[in-house]
């Protein structure tokens, strides 16, 4: 998408916002935040970062095939590009990976690209597997009954989809998805407890499902990042998530804020302590460019 619809349409979601907020019970919403259960959001956001860390452990696996690279290497990059990513819009956190491995270990830009592309396909047959375990797991509790064949059928189609789809691709058939497609399920198992555990914190009755719904809204609204760390679409994704479940709105937004603080604040705090404030502000203004010149144009795999 060029630069200046995602201006436009980030400037449309943040008019709608600020109408929204200038409208909003913040008091209602306040008491709901101060009364959050403080053990469940170290919990939350716990299992938010070693998320993240399986998510660089996959991207890890994709990687060392094709070049040498540090394990230590694409964890901080991961993390440095995760804290990018909730200040700036964009592909800006993706940019910061690619830039920094490159500056730590010598990694060809154009491969990095590449990787941080597979390991997005990765993701989504990651995506698949997790909601057909978890489809299974909810079965087995709740006694048997018959799944959503829509919810199977489509989780089918991401797992084994993306998976053809790497096989296909000509520059990564060195690599060996099954390992990072563990990881990567993982990586999404963690984030779903990531919500339920922040929502849970604010004491609203929260279901295993209706946090997974929350999720997956939250991921597939914000692809295009179009406000820094998808702000205000985590707390829409929150509230129709909730919103089956008769939970008010202002109930939910407060959940979606802690949520949002829980994924933010500490790899924000990881993100200076790997680079420094002036650092992490460095690898921000380095710009989307090189993502886009390595991917057309930069050496290959």
């Amino acid at each position: 998408m060029p630069r200046r619809w995602r201006w436009a349409l980030g400037s449309l979601a943040l008019a709608v916002a600020l109408r929204y907020v200038i409208r909003f019970p913040w008091l209602d919403t306040w008491s709901t935040l101060a009364s959050a259960d403080r053990g469940m959001l170290i919990a939350a956001a716990a299992v938010n970062l070693l998320s993240l860390a399986c998510k660089a452990s996959a991207w890890h696996l994709l990687l060392t095939p094709l070049v040498a690279v540090r394990g230590r290497t694409t964890q901080a990059a991961t993390f440095v590009g995760a804290a990018v990513s909730s200040i700036s819009i964009g592909v800006t956190g993706e940019a910061s990976r690619l830039h920094l491995v490159g500056l730590w270990d010598g990694v060809p830009a154009g491969t990095a690209a590449r990787t941080i592309a597979v390991s997005r396909l990765v993701e989504a047959a990651a995506l698949g597997v997790f909601l057909l375990a978890f489809v299974s797991i909810a079965m087995t509790a709740g006694g048997g009954g018959p799944p959503d064949w829509r919810v199977v059928a489509g989780a089918g189609a991401l797992a084994v989809g993306g998976l053809v789809l790497i096989r296909r691709l000509r520059w990564v058939r060195a690599t060996r998805p099954l390992a990072p497609l563990a990881f990567a399920t993982a990586a999404w198992g963690l984030q779903w407890a990531t919500y339920y555990c922040s929502i849970a914190a604010t004491h609203i009755p929260v279901t295993p499902s209706s946090s997974l719904f929350a999720l997956l809204l939250s991921n597939f609204g914000g692809i295009f990042r179009l406000t820094p760390g998808n702000v205000g679409i985590v707390q829409g994704a929150v509230v129709l998530g909730l919103s089956p479940s008769g939970v008010p709105a202002p109930q939910a937004v407060a959940a979606g804020l802690v949520l949002q603080a829980v994924q933010v604040l500490p790899v924000l705090l990881i993100g200076v302590a790997i680079l420094g404030p002036y650092g992490l502000k460095g690898v921000l203004f380095s710009g989307e460019a090189e993502v886009s010149a390595s991917l057309g144009g930069g050496r290959g795999v």
